[in-house]
């Protein structure tokens, strides 16, 4: 388990310092945690169901996956990629798709159990659609 090191009195700034300094991966399980916890502060009546669903709808790629498709994503703009770039893009493309598949699933279930419509439930939640959608 990684670990953060810090005194018994730290500043927010001193913090994030040290949140800096994690590797990606443990960086983006970080993240996800404390998403989880202001979902809970912002919300504290929620069920645990609703939470799951909160993570679900928050879960992207890691920083590390996200940089490497942005990477991919220019070279193939460029026209660049090689027959291997290629495939990898298709391979994090396939499970950006898949995370939307997730966070769709998701959004709809919390928008029926709070008696909502999904367009309502992402303004509330300050989730807004892409601009190619």
């Amino acid at each position: 388990m990684p670990t953060v090191q810090i005194t018994s009195e730290v500043s927010t700034e001193q913090l994030l310092h040290s949140v800096a300094n994690l590797p990606a991966h443990d960086l983006e399980a970080f993240v996800t945690k404390v998403l989880t916890l202001r979902a809970k502060l912002k919300a504290p009546s929620i069920s645990h169901t609703e939470a799951q669903l909160l993570t679900q709808i928050n879960q992207g790629l890691s920083a590390q996956e996200q940089e490497r498709w942005t990477q991919l994503e220019q070279k193939r703009q460029a026209e660049t990629l090689t027959p291997k770039e290629h495939q990898e893009l298709l391979t994090l493309n396939d499970q950006m798709e898949q995370l939307n598949v997730v966070r769709m699933q998701a959004l709809t279930t919390l928008a029926f159990i709070r008696q909502i419509s999904i367009t309502t439930l992402m303004q509330n939640l300050g989730i807004r659609t892409p601009d190619y959608a």
